[in-house]
């Protein structure tokens, strides 16, 4: 039942019990398919107890219908989680949680760009911000919006 319905290829995957899988293929072809019933699988066969599986995702939804899929196919207990969301619970665990959380890096990453020396701040073209903006038809000068970006120096930039 858990592996039915599986092509030949995802059901090679589904049945590799052991070690990694690499599975590449394009939107909507079946590798979360592929993923859940490989952990099904697992847990089916007595490989893996639920809870010793940690399902990594991108995203909150991803890992939210990970855990729905794995549900409907009788595996509860298995953990899915984005990749940040299982490094902070590892941070929680080893009892060194952070301080804060940041949302977002934007306003801290403009706030450092900020301080930079004129010399290395960049605008999103790459060009330096107190050079002149180049005519292209778009929006240029006062009224166009300012973009800073931190770039490091290079290697050959920097003094022996």
């Amino acid at each position: 039942m858990i592996l039915d319905g599986l092509n030949p290829e995802q059901r090679r995957a589904a049945e590799q019990v052991t070690g990694p899988v690499c599975i590449l293929a394009g939107a909507g072809s079946g590798k979360t398919t592929t993923i859940t019933r490989r952990i099904a699988n697992q847990v089916a066969i007595g490989e893996f107890e639920a809870h010793e599986i940690l399902a990594v995702t991108f995203t909150d939804k991803a890992a939210s219908e990970m855990r729905g899929r794995l549900e409907r196919l009788g595996v509860g207990g298995v953990t899915a989680r984005t990749f940040h969301s299982a490094a902070l619970r590892q941070l929680h665990r080893l009892g060194d949680p952070p301080d804060r959380i940041m949302a977002s890096k934007a306003l801290l990453l403009r706030q450092l760009g900020n301080t930079l020396p004129a010399s290395r701040a960049r605008t999103a073209s790459g060009r330096p911000a107190t050079s002149p903006p180049r005519s292209n038809g778009r929006r240029t000068g006062a009224s166009a919006p300012p973009t800073t970006w931190i770039t490091r120096p290079s290697r050959r930039s920097q003094p022996t």
